[in-house]
C-alpha cells in the first residue's frame, strides 16, 4: 500500500512528456521501478520482473507509459482535452486502409519525439474495436487488461523495449 500510494505516482507524473527521453534514461527508470517492486514484495533481487509485476498487478513501466498516452489520446479524439491538443491531430483522408480504420495522420518528424507524432502513432496501434469504447475508464481498463494478459501469458517472447517511439500492439 505504501508503494502504491507514495512511490508509484512519482513514476506516473508527467510520463506522457518524459517518455520522449533517451533510451538510456528510460532504462535507468525501468531498473529503479523493478527494484521498487521487488523491495515492496520482499523477493530476491534475481526474481524475474514479470513474476513480480504479476503478483503486484502492475504493468511494466514502458506499458504504463503507453497506457497513459493511449488514454490521453482517447480523451483528445473524443474532445475531452483542451482544444489546443485536439487541433494537433487529423484523420487520414482518402480511400486507403488507414482511412478506413480511422487512423490518424502521422506527421513527418526528424526526431520522432514530437507529441503529434508519438500520439498519432500510439493511437494507430490501438485496435479499432477498442477505440470505439464509450467511456475513458472502460477504454483504459480494456487496454490495461489486454497488456497485462499479454505480458503474463506470453512471458517467453515478451521483451521490454524502452524506445520512445515503439508501441506495443496487442490482439484484442
Amino acid at each position: 500500500m505504501f508503494v502504491n500510494a507514495l512511490l508509484l505516482p512519482r513514476f506516473d507524473y508527467m510520463d506522457i512528456i518524459w517518455c520522449r527521453a533517451a533510451k538510456t534514461k528510460l532504462n535507468s527508470l525501468d531498473i529503479l521501478y523493478k527494484k521498487l517492486a521487488k523491495i515492496a514484495l520482499d523477493v530476491h533481487w534475481q526474481e524475474p520482473s514479470v513474476n513480480v509485476y504479476r503478483n503486484m498487478k502492475w504493468l511494466p513501466l514502458h506499458l504504463r507509459r503507453q497506457l497513459h498516452l493511449s488514454t490521453y489520446m482517447y480523451k483528445i479524439i473524443n474532445e475531452c482535452a483542451p482544444p489546443s491538443f485536439v487541433s494537433k491531430f487529423a484523420y487520414v483522408s482518402g480511400g486507403s486502409r488507414d482511412a478506413e480504420r480511422c487512423n490518424l495522420y502521422i506527421p513527418k518528424s526528424r526526431t520522432h519525439k514530437s507529441f503529434s507524432y508519438l500520439g498519432a502513432k500510439c493511437w494507430n496501434s490501438i485496435p479499432v474495436n477498442v477505440r470505439n469504447i464509450e467511456s475513458t475508464a472502460k477504454f483504459s481498463q480494456c487496454i490495461k487488461s489486454s497488456f497485462m494478459s499479454d505480458v503474463i501469458n506470453d512471458v517467453s517472447s515478451y521483451a521490454i523495449n524502452n524506445s520512445f517511439d515503439y508501441f506495443y500492439t496487442t490482439a484484442l
